[in-house]
């Protein structure tokens, strides 16, 4: 009976982490559902922006053409530069409203009950040393199910050893015997067969699934350090990028459009010089963000793989 009661404990210990463990997984894909809201946002807010400013160059350059300042074809290249930036402003609106409708169902909303999201993609958190974080992994969620598993194994083991012997069940009682008038002490013996047999069988099935279980869980543990590790190195290259993006490139490709403005209004640079200036400081707005939701992204994914047992008390 005590056999039992222990494996019936940690059979609900099991069920308890596994409810756990996937509280975890909901919260973060939740959060990186979140992470790509804000960044899609972020993109649709400069898509829109290029939509503006190539108006506002459309508009210019067909003032030049009729003062002809500038010849036809600069008017027909701003076109097709306005039509092209609108395209990808069409592209971006979709993009947004296919992440706010999977953020949505994160909470089973069957379409989005909530405006813009809000957050700054490119406030980059700190994070811990590979070390420190590598130190974490023993007591992850997953390590300790195989420990779980591995008491409810063991468990099992010790119900079929008690298995191996039998019980007998021993009666006594009294019985009135009316053709003799008289009453006489019953005794009866119960001893089941073929219990020993298959609680063999019970026991080398369990000590079988134990060694396997051992092996998995040591393979595991070097399969979650590498994929940590491999993890930890993109998050690096993620942030490096980003703070390069962001302190070094935009603030060039900021004063490259200026200085090719004022050289395209005093007629020293071409029209396409102008497009060109504008599409890199463009694309490099875009890769800013790709680059911070990236690094934010991989630091979620960071933590679900450090994640501890003791993280998950409520």
């Amino acid at each position: 009976r005590a056999a039992r009661q222990t494996l019936g404990r940690a059979e609900v210990s099991q069920q308890q982490h596994q409810a756990d463990t996937a509280r975890i997984d909901l919260a973060s894909r939740t959060t990186a559902r979140f992470i790509e809201v804000l960044a899609r946002q972020q993109r649709l807010d400069y898509a829109e922006e290029r939509v503006r400013q190539a108006e506002r160059t459309r508009s210019e350059v067909a003032t030049w053409v009729s003062a002809a300042r500038n010849p036809e074809s600069d008017l027909q290249a701003a076109e097709i530069a306005l039509a092209e930036v609108e395209l990808a402003r069409e592209t971006a609106q979709q993009e947004l409203a296919s992440a706010r409708m999977t953020l949505a169902a994160s909470w089973g909303a069957l379409t989005p009950d909530f405006g813009s999201v809000v957050g700054d993609l490119q406030a980059l958190p700190p994070v811990e040393s590979f070390e420190t974080l590598a130190a974490r992994l023993s007591m992850t969620p997953e390590l300790w199910a195989s420990r779980l598993q591995a008491n409810t194994l063991s468990a099992r083991r010790r119900i079929a050893e008690a298995g191996q012997k039998p019980d007998i069940d021993l009666s006594l009682g009294v019985r009135r015997m009316e053709a003799f008038n008289d009453q006489g002490l019953v005794m009866s013996i119960s001893v089941p067969l073929g219990s020993r047999k298959r609680s063999g069988y019970a026991i080398a099935q369990a000590d079988a699934e134990l060694i396997a279980l051992e092996a998995r869980r040591d393979a595991e543990r070097f399969e979650r350090h590498q994929v940590l590790f491999d993890t930890y190195q993109e998050l690096m290259r993620a942030r490096h990028e980003a703070e390069a993006l962001r302190t070094r490139m935009l603030p060039m490709a900021e004063d490259a459009l200026a200085n090719t403005r004022r050289g395209f209004e005093a007629g020293r640079f071409s029209f396409i010089s102008l497009a060109q200036a504008q599409r890199t400081l463009f694309d490099l707005n875009q890769r800013t963000v790709e680059a911070a939701a990236r690094y934010h992204l991989l630091l979620v994914e960071v933590e679900r793989l450090t994640v501890t047992v003791e993280d998950m008390t409520p």
